[in-house]
C-alpha cells in the first residue's frame, strides 16, 4: 500500500542504482515491521488488532495528516505491542535486514529502542540479544554485514537509559556497535541523558544522536561537544547556524540524512527544500538512510533514486555517499571494513 496524501519516494528504481553496493546507517527496527508480520505476530501472541486486518498497513504508514515528528512517532508506535517477545524481535530484525538486502545494502546498522520492548518477563538484555540474533540470522541467510545500534529514548527516565547503556556494553563485540538517542527532540533535551552516553562512550561504543530534526542547531552542538557524537541523525536544522556548520565540517561529523522522512515529519516543507547540497558544499560529510521504511514506504534504493531525480546527483555522487557511510560506520571488524570498501570503490 502506498500513501496517497503525502509525498512518496519513487517506486521505480533504475538498474544502476539498484546494483550499487550500499551502506545504510539509519534504519529503525520499529519502523521496519512488515504489516503482514505484525498481523502474524499479533495472532501468535493472542493480541487483538486495534483496527481491522485490512487496515493495518494504512495504520502503520503516513497519511498526510501528520504535522510533526511526534505525529510520525505515533505511527511507528503501532508496532510496539507485538515486539514484546524474543521470537518477535528476532523475526522483525531479520526481516528488516532482508528488506535492506533487497536494495543491495552490503553494510547495515539497524537501530532499536530496547527499553521500549522490555518487560519483567523480557529484560532489556534479552531484548538486545534477540535483535542481535535476528541480525546474525540475516547475515547468514542474505550475505550482508549487520550490526545493531542501541537507541535510548528521550522520554525515558535518565536512570533507564543508564541501565540501557550498561546492557549495551554486554554485547560490544557481539553485534552491538553504537549508542543513539532518539524520540521527541522538541520536549526532551539530550542533556537529560549525558550520563548514559558517558558510559556507552567509555565502554567503546560509537556515538550517534538524533539532533537538529525537531530541535535547533543547539541540540546538534550539544550532541557533538558534550556527548561526543561522531554522527548526527538528520541534523537538517544545522544549516540555520554558521557556527554549527563549521563545527560539523571541522570535526567531520557525518550527517545521516533521510530525505523522505524529513518531509513526513514536517522537518522540511518539501523534498526540494532539503539542504543536502549545502551540506556537501560546506564540507560536511553526508550519508543516506531510509529511517522508517514501512512508515514512509521507502527504502535506500528509492531514496537514492529520489536524490537523482530532484538534485541530479550522478551515480558517482551516490557512490560517494556509500563510501562516506562506510568510513563513518561503527564497524569494528577492520578486515571486513576493508573488504567492503574495496567492493564499494570497484
Amino acid at each position: 500500500m502506498r500513501p496517497e496524501g503525502p509525498f512518496a519516494a519513487p517506486e521505480s528504481v533504475p538498474a544502476d542504482i539498484q546494483a550499487l553496493p550500499k551502506c545504510n546507517l539509519h534504519t529503525h527496527l520499529e519502523g521496519s515491521v512488515r504489516p503482514a508480520t505484525l498481523v502474524a505476530l499479533a495472532q501468535a501472541q493472542g493480541l487483538a488488532l486495534p483496527v481491522p486486518e485490512a487496515e493495518v498497513a494504512g495504520a502503520m504508514q503516513v497519511t498526510g495528516a501528520e504535522h510533526s515528528l511526534a505525529d510520525y512517532l505515533a505511527k511507528i508506535a503501532f508496532s510496539y505491542p507485538v515486539l514484546r517477545t524474543a521470537a518477535a524481535l528476532r523475526r522483525a530484525a531479520c526481516e528488516a535486514a532482508e528488506d535492506a538486502a533487497r536494495s543491495n545494502v552490503r553494510y547495515f546498522e539497524l537501530r532499536a529502542g530496547p527499553a521500549t520492548h522490555a518487560s519483567p518477563d523480557l529484560p532489556v538484555r534479552a531484548v538486545i540479544g534477540a535483535i542481535v540474533a535476528g541480525l546474525a540470522e540475516a547475515e547468514a541467510r542474505f550475505g550482508l554485514t549487520c550490526r545493531l545500534i542501541v537507541a535510548a529514548l528521550r522520554h525515558h527516565a535518565p536512570e533507564v537509559n543508564v541501565g540501557l547503556a550498561r546492557a549495551a556494553l554486554d554485547f560490544r563485540g557481539a553485534g552491538v556497535v553504537g549508542f543513539d538517542l532518539a524520540g521527541d527532540e522538541a520536549r526532551f533535551p539530550a542533556a537529560l541523558h549525558r550520563e548514559a552516553f558517558a558510559i556507552a562512550r567509555a565502554g567503546g561504543l560509537g556515538i550517534t544522536v538524533h539532533a537538529g530534526e525537531a530541535g535547533g542547531p543547539d541540540e546538534v552542538v550539544y550532541a557533538v561537544r558534550e556527548l561526543q557524537a561522531t554522527r548526527i541523525g538528520h541534523g537538517v536544522h544545522s544549516l540555520a547556524d554558521p557556527e554549527t556548520m563549521a563545527l560539523l565540517a571541522d570535526r567531520q561529523v557525518t550527517l545521516e540524512l533521510c530525505p523522505t522522512s524529513n518531509v513526513h515529519t514536517a522537518t522540511l516543507p518539501s523534498i526540494q527544500a532539503h539542504p543536502i547540497r549545502q551540506f556537501i558544499q560546506q564540507g560536511v560529510p553526508v550519508t543516506i538512510g531510509d529511517d522508517d521504511p514501512i512508515t514512509s514506504q521507502t527504502n535506500l534504493a528509492r531514496e537514492l533514486t529520489l536524490l537523482r531525480q530532484v538534485f541530479q546527483f550522478a551515480l558517482a555522487d551516490l557512490r560517494d555517499f556509500q563510501i562516506a557511510g562506510l568510513r563513518s560506520s561503527f564497524l569494528e571488524d577492520k578486515a571486513r571494513r576493508a573488504q567492503l570498501l574495496r567492493e564499494f570503490t570497484q
